[in-house]
């Protein structure tokens, strides 16, 4: 069996009324501009969708800024944001070429269904006036065949009459004029009937022709339709295929530059850029409240009490500043210093001390130093060298004291 592959050939009824191919063809570009309209919002809707992830997208990037991260690890972080703007601006794009797709889809559609609603018209209006002179042409005939009846009694009737013995003249002449009445109404009949089948023949062949040019246009539309139609979805799967090539793109720059972060290094960059001397606070230690060093009161409650003159005969040198350490202001101890132990006395040390503060000595037992004067709170100021500073009195006296 021979396949139909064109409309015009496999379309067709043989009955005179029958509309079922028209009725086929309509109900074809009737489910197409459903499925048009159906794709059309795909692509007006997916624009919309695209632009607005590439809007979210952008405001993810700026809420990503990675200013405070460091070393390679910044880096990467940096470049994360320059190739998701990358994204965005990926699916910026692709809204509008959605948006182009739905243009271009919109037009070709309102194109087609203009040219396709002008077939319906003519054919449907071709197809009507057929079927009403079918119809015109159906009574015509049964007229005819009506009178062709009643021709066909009258003659009988008229025979019959002609042969009877019992009729008259006049009822003969009346049967007669029944006859040639029934004989032209026939007659009538017969050219209605001829002129009705002329009209509907004629209007058969005007209506095979539209339906022979609507099949032939519905299908090279359809053709149309069909190439558009694959065109424009193989162009919806180009943008996302570029979108994720261009996804990919992005991920993979990322990718590049994050192989290099290496852990110690990073660490290593803010240590350099961070670090402080290295120096550890130094442990609290006990401080005796005997060993203090004498406070000054504020000058607001308390006055200093005088200091008596020291003798017209002695004569105080002033002891040298100490070399190291801050300068440290002590109140002399008012009390004679014991016979003979004047400063610039030597003296041996009794017990070792080992300084708390800068503005103190290291002594060892035995070492020799030079007396400069008493202080308050139990310590003395020597001289070692070219430093001056203090030890505790204790490590000059013993209960009496040692001299040289």
């Amino acid at each position: 069996m021979t396949r139909t592959t064109q409309y015009v050939d496999a379309f067709w009824d043989p009955d005179f009324t029958n509309t079922k191919g028209f009725e086929i063809l309509s109900k074809r570009n009737k489910d197409i501009r459903k499925v048009s309209k159906e794709l059309e919002d795909y692509y007006k809707e997916r624009a919309k969708a695209e632009q607005v992830y590439s809007k979210a997208i952008q405001a993810l990037v700026r809420k990503l800024e990675g200013k405070e991260e460091i070393g390679d690890l910044g880096k990467t972080v940096r470049e994360l944001k320059t190739q998701t703007e990358r994204i965005a601006r990926t699916h910026e794009q692709a809204g509008n070429d959605f948006q182009i797709l739905y243009n271009e889809l919109s037009k070709f559609d309102d194109d087609h269904k203009s040219i396709k609603q002008q077939i319906e018209d003519r054919t449907k209006s071709s197809q009507n006036d057929k079927i009403q002179k079918y119809k015109t042409c159906m009574s015509c005939k049964e007229k005819y065949i009506t009178k062709c009846k009643e021709k066909e009694a009258a003659e009988e009737a008229f025979n019959q009459a002609r042969q009877s013995v019992q009729i008259t003249s006049k009822d003969l002449a009346k049967v007669g004029k029944s006859k040639e009445k029934a004989d032209e109404a026939q007659q009538q009949a017969d050219v209605n009937y001829k002129n009705a089948v002329q009209a509907v023949e004629i209007s058969r062949k005007m209506w095979e022709k539209e339906m022979e040019d609507a099949c032939n246009q519905f299908q090279r539309l359809e053709e149309q339709r069909v190439g558009f139609f694959r065109d424009s979805i193989w162009k919806c799967t180009n943008v996302d295929s570029k979108a994720c090539v261009d996804h990919d793109e992005c991920a993979e720059a990322v990718r590049n530059v994050l192989q290099y972060c290496d852990i110690s290094k990073d660490l290593q960059e803010f240590i350099d850029n961070n670090k402080l001397s290295g120096r550890r606070p130094e442990p609290i230690v006990f401080e005796d409240y005997d060993r203090r060093a004498p406070s000054t009161p504020p000058r607001s409650h308390t006055m200093r009490p005088p200091q008596p003159l020291p003798p017209a005969q002695q004569h105080r040198v002033p002891p040298p500043r100490p070399s190291e350490g801050p300068l440290i202001s002590f109140e002399e101890d008012s009390r004679p210093s014991g016979p003979g132990l004047t400063p610039g006395s030597l003296v041996n040390i009794l017990k070792s001390y080992q300084a708390k503060s800068p503005s103190e000595l290291t002594v060892e037992i035995g070492q020799k130093v030079e007396f400069m004067r008493d202080m308050k709170a139990g310590m003395t100021q020597v001289k070692v060298g070219e430093r001056c500073g203090l030890i505790p009195t204790a490590c000059v006296r013993m209960g009496t004291t040692t001299y040289l």
